[in-house]
């Protein structure tokens, strides 16, 4: 019984104006014999649905967050770095060094990876040399995603 008025009352209110006058079926004790234990569904007036209610699923935004990996230089940093400076004072400018390799000592390498959300990949590599303690080779081939970095703030 339960059942049958929950079933009523629903097509009732989703039904909205097209048929305010829904006929209830009489349940008779027949229905609640062991041999009768199957529940028909008793007919019902067709239904349109209301205008107002729209089943179109959301639109769902994943959220992506900004990966940064490596060394994060400035360009205007990069820029005052000039041969002949010592390992110290390069390391006071722009940081210390995101590999240092055992079997290349005299080579720091500054990289960086980073996805801004989810999209844009931004990649760029400084490579300095030393002979010594002094700065001789500056390879600055690599910085073009620095650029981007900068543009991207």
């Amino acid at each position: 019984m339960k059942r049958l008025t929950l079933i009523v009352l629903a097509f009732t209110i989703l039904g909205g104006c097209s048929n305010p006058l829904l006929k209830t079926p009489e349940i008779s004790e027949s229905l609640e014999t062991p041999e009768n234990t199957k529940f028909t569904m008793p007919n019902l007036p067709k239904f349109s649905m209301p205008s107002w209610l729209d089943f179109s699923m959301p639109s769902i935004d994943v959220y992506k967050p900004s990966i940064m990996q490596g060394s994060v230089l400035e360009i205007e940093s990069v820029e005052k770095l000039q041969l002949g400076m010592s390992k110290s004072a390069v390391m006071n400018l722009i940081g210390s060094p995101s590999i240092n390799d055992p079997f290349h000592q005299y080579q720091w390498d500054y990289i960086h990876h980073s996805t801004v959300n989810g999209e844009q990949v931004i990649y760029y590599r400084l490579r300095l040399v030393f002979d010594g303690d002094v700065l001789s080779e500056i390879d600055k081939s690599e910085l073009g995603g620095l650029t981007d970095i900068q543009q991207s703030k």
